[in-house]
């Protein structure tokens, strides 16, 4: 993904993405973003989700075809329209970057409600999460499950360049990880 390809979105949408959002693109290229946010934000007792498979360029899921079918779909009855779809969590949570005037940048994101098995919040949500792409991306943690899992995979590989890796991901995004009972170094 380059800034000519960037362009070719905004030509088809006919809006500007967001100068923070699009320098995030620049760098990451869409993909997976395996981190997640507590919904409402700043609450702890918030739900986690992991709006981590981002849109791509082309196909279905390219950004020009979210801002396209966003007026045909369930979240259009839930959430201001000029929002453009970025992201989604798998299961039919979104995220969005709003691309109104005078809110512009703002991220916003729609929640499904969960099972009632789940015990957690069973009513659809929707709302903003952030004043800027910049502010959403302060406000992600990892998932303590997913970092977990991907520790144990490091710690049973052979290769000590992936222990490296994931030692040096886990110190800069999840404070005192080392304390926790499953960072222990298994024999």
């Amino acid at each position: 993904m380059d800034a000519a390809d960037l362009d070719r979105v905004e030509d088809q949408i006919g809006e500007r993405l967001p100068d923070d959002f699009r320098a995030f693109l620049l760098v990451a290229h869409g993909g997976t973003l395996p981190y997640a946010v507590r919904l409402p934000p700043g609450d702890e007792a918030g739900h986690l989700i992991e709006f981590s498979s981002f849109a791509g360029l082309r196909g279905d899921w390219s950004l020009s075809r979210r801002w396209a079918d966003f007026p045909a779909t369930f979240m259009a009855d839930h959430l201001p329209h000029g929002l453009l779809e970025v992201a989604n969590d798998g299961g039919g949570s979104c995220l969005y970057v709003d691309l109104r005037p005078g809110t512009r940048g703002k991220v916003w994101a729609f929640v499904h409600g969960l099972p009632e098995w789940t015990g957690l919040n069973r009513t659809n949500m929707g709302g903003e999460v952030a004043e800027s792409w910049d502010a959403y991306l302060d406000l992600l943690t990892i998932d303590e499950d997913y970092a977990r899992d991907v520790w144990e995979e490091a710690v049973s590989s052979p290769d000590a360049s992936w222990m490296t890796a994931v030692t040096a991901w886990l110190d800069s995004a999840l404070p005192n990880w080392r304390s926790r009972g499953w960072a222990r170094l298994k024999s």
